[in-house]
């Protein structure tokens, strides 16, 4: 099962075009949890990006002055990062690492970290967030987002092959994270069902390609399409939840 993920990952970062510039604040791709992310970003200085891929939102906090460690499973993935770091010129930033989160230490201390479409992908989601959990310092933040088992696509039974080419082992409803969050002496601090079946089926079905290009990098498309979006959440209800947690403890300076 392991090798089979490894391999999967690895093909899916076959290829990566390398990032040109840091995303704007509306990407559509990444608005949702940047969303979440932005007021957090405020005098967090260390980061630690799980599961971070080609590097999008490291780049993005890194270009805000806080220094980003990002991990992945992938080496492909981080050898694009490693490049990218050089020409967006944030070398001094970031920090890259290609290593399986579940069986490395990770130096802790760390003030925020991000868990953004990972924890679905790991065999042992309890050793993650205890892992997590000693990582981060007294009062740190913990940002997770995951794909919700209440999806609209998922419940009309088109998601389970999409779950199965991306790796998705689960997915989660409301109770079950804050359970899990909870069971790891997290303390809630936000919790919500985001992205509707508009949103959702874009990045499901290849016909969303060309439309995502156009709202990732335009603006008001972006905005035309989050406003539609947010019509089907409230109709349909939701296809992703996001959760912030914190360690208890008074905040080390």
């Amino acid at each position: 099962m392991k090798k089979r993920l490894s391999l999967l990952y690895e093909k899916f970062y076959k290829g990566i075009k390398l990032q040109k510039r840091i995303i704007e604040r509306k990407n559509f791709t990444y608005r949702l949890i940047l969303d979440f992310l932005e007021p957090y970003l405020i005098d967090r200085k260390r980061i630690l990006d799980i599961g971070c891929g080609v590097g999008t939102l490291s780049f993005y906090i890194a270009s805000r002055g806080n220094d980003v460690k990002g991990i992945d499973i992938s080496h492909g993935a981080i050898a694009a990062c490693k490049l990218n770091a050089k020409g967006l010129g944030l070398e001094k930033n970031v920090n890259f690492q290609a290593v399986d989160f579940l069986k490395t230490e990770i130096n802790g201390g760390f003030d925020l970290i991000l868990c953004s479409e990972v924890l679905e992908h790991l065999i042992n989601e309890q050793l993650a967030i205890k892992k997590i959990f000693g990582n981060l310092r007294n009062g740190g933040i913990l940002m997770v987002s995951v794909p919700s088992r209440n999806a609209p696509l998922f419940r009309l039974g088109f998601m389970k092959k999409f779950d199965k080419k991306v790796g998705h082992l689960r997915r989660y409803d409301v109770s079950q994270l804050l359970d899990l969050f909870k069971k790891n002496n997290f303390e809630i601090l936000e919790v919500k069902g985001t992205e509707g079946i508009f949103r959702n089926f874009l990045f499901y079905n290849w016909l969303g390609a060309l439309p995502l290009r156009f709202a990732n990098r335009f603006a008001i498309i972006s905005d035309i399409f989050t406003f539609f979006d947010n019509i089907t959440l409230r109709l349909f209800g939701e296809s992703q939840i996001i959760v912030v947690a914190q360690k208890p403890g008074k905040e080390e300076k």
